[in-house]
């Protein structure tokens, strides 16, 4: 499960939520979001735009529903309702079609989905849903019958005088939906993501080769029992913390990883969101610990200036890593050039990699850029995007009176 900011689904009917936010007033769709204040940041900011795109999506579909209601589910009218549905979030969506009131599928697009038309689905546990409950649903991932690994997300369709006529379906893979939303804003940074049904299944993550193994029951899992254990509480519970040792990301080595997690939901279908980062290490006995004269020395070091103004990347970061490995205190010493982009640090699990810190809107990034384009030093206190606070500290590097950017050190708070 690579380095993770993980994203969990679970099915939770009924699950006793400590903190609860309602994504209405801004996208005008009905996903809850559910979490406290001292989340991080950026795993906030990943339930924030996977709530966007389900908002939208539903939203898309409720309107679908309403314009359906009275029209004949078999009519051209109807199929270019759909056919419109399903262009519009052509990026997620496999397929659209209109379900009888006895559940079967009567018109599909696009075209190549159209011989499943005729195919009686009322077996299915969402369609059963909607047809007892008359209200819309979302399920957890399934085998469809056009023969794919997929979430179906149905609104009932009701004709002008009450009477329930079918419904609309919106055939999306989650893996898919939730990679286009997540993988632009965690590039670079230390924390990954991957998602998973409360009997474990996991439909994201990173690495595809972990997409629809089972948490629980794969053998590849179960060397791990902490692991296994803080699955079974993030499945339980809405928000939380923990840690366990697993695989290093692209590597054999065992490491310790620290989580969080926060919840979203979407008609009864609750999805946890977990940030994972490798757990810091201890310092090496013996080693001084790192101070802003030792800082303000690095930085104006003539080996790590003459790297810096030729952009040798290699050189510079040997230079850090040396800094960071002989000192405590360190949780990461990084370089941000005159432009703003963090384009590299070391220790790398803790460390920013070519990211625009103009384009970041967390309040440590905010606050570093100001310091940047005033090419002045920074003393900040804050939170780290992938949770837990800590001390910033900046200084300008200058090559004689040409400034270069500035170093950055980050001193994680206990």
């Amino acid at each position: 499960m690579r380095r993770w900011v993980v994203l969990l689904l679970a099915l939770s009917a009924g699950l006793v939520l400590q903190s609860r936010a309602v994504l209405c007033s801004e996208t005008g769709g009905s996903v809850e979001r559910h979490f406290s204040a001292e989340a991080p940041f950026l795993l906030k900011s990943a339930a924030e735009a996977v709530s966007r795109q389900l908002n939208t999506l539903d939203r898309d579909v409720a309107e679908a529903a309403r314009r359906l209601s009275d029209l004949d589910l078999k009519h051209d009218a109807a199929r270019e309702v759909i056919r419109q549905l399903q262009e519009r979030h052509a990026d997620i969506v496999i397929d659209t079609c209109t379900v009888s009131s006895q559940g079967v599928m009567l018109l599909v697009e696009p075209p190549r989905y159209r011989s499943f038309e005729g195919r009686d689905i009322s077996g299915q546990e969402q369609i059963k849903t909607l047809v007892r409950t008359r209200q819309p649903v979302m399920s957890r991932v399934f085998q469809t019958v056009e023969g794919v690994q997929a979430v179906d997300l149905e609104y009932p369709v009701i004709a002008p005088n009450g009477k329930y006529q079918g419904s609309v379906s919106a055939i999306f893979q989650p893996w898919v939906l939730i990679g286009n939303r997540v993988r632009d804003l965690v590039a670079g940074m230390p924390v990954e993501i991957w998602a998973m049904q409360p009997d474990g299944s996991i439909i994201y993550d990173a690495d595809p080769d972990e997409v629809g193994r089972v948490l629980f029951t794969d053998p590849k899992y179960q060397p791990f029992p902490q692991l296994l254990k803080l699955g079974r509480r993030i499945a339980a519970e809405p928000q939380g913390r923990g840690s366990y040792s697993y695989f290093e990301a692209g590597s054999s080595r065992v490491i310790r990883k620290d989580a969080g997690w926060i919840s979203l939901g979407l008609h009864g279908t609750a999805w946890r969101l977990v940030s994972i980062h490798p757990a810091q290490e201890a310092p090496a006995g013996g080693a001084a610990a790192f101070s802003r004269k030792a800082f303000r020395s690095l930085a104006k070091d003539p080996a790590l200036i003459a790297a810096l103004a030729r952009e040798d990347r290699q050189s510079a970061l040997k230079r850090l890593r040396q800094e960071a490995l002989t000192h405590t205190g360190v949780y990461s010493l990084s370089w941000i050039d005159a432009r703003g982009v963090n384009r590299f640090g070391y220790p790398v699990q803790n460390s920013l990699f070519e990211v625009d810190l103009y384009s970041q809107p967390d309040a440590a990034s905010v606050a570093i850029v100001k310091a940047i384009h005033q090419r002045r030093e920074l003393e900040y206190s804050g939170a780290l995007v992938e949770g837990g606070r800590a001390r910033y500290h900046l200084t300008p590097v200058l090559d004689g009176r040409k400034y270069l950017g500035s170093l950055l050190w980050i001193q994680k708070e206990e």
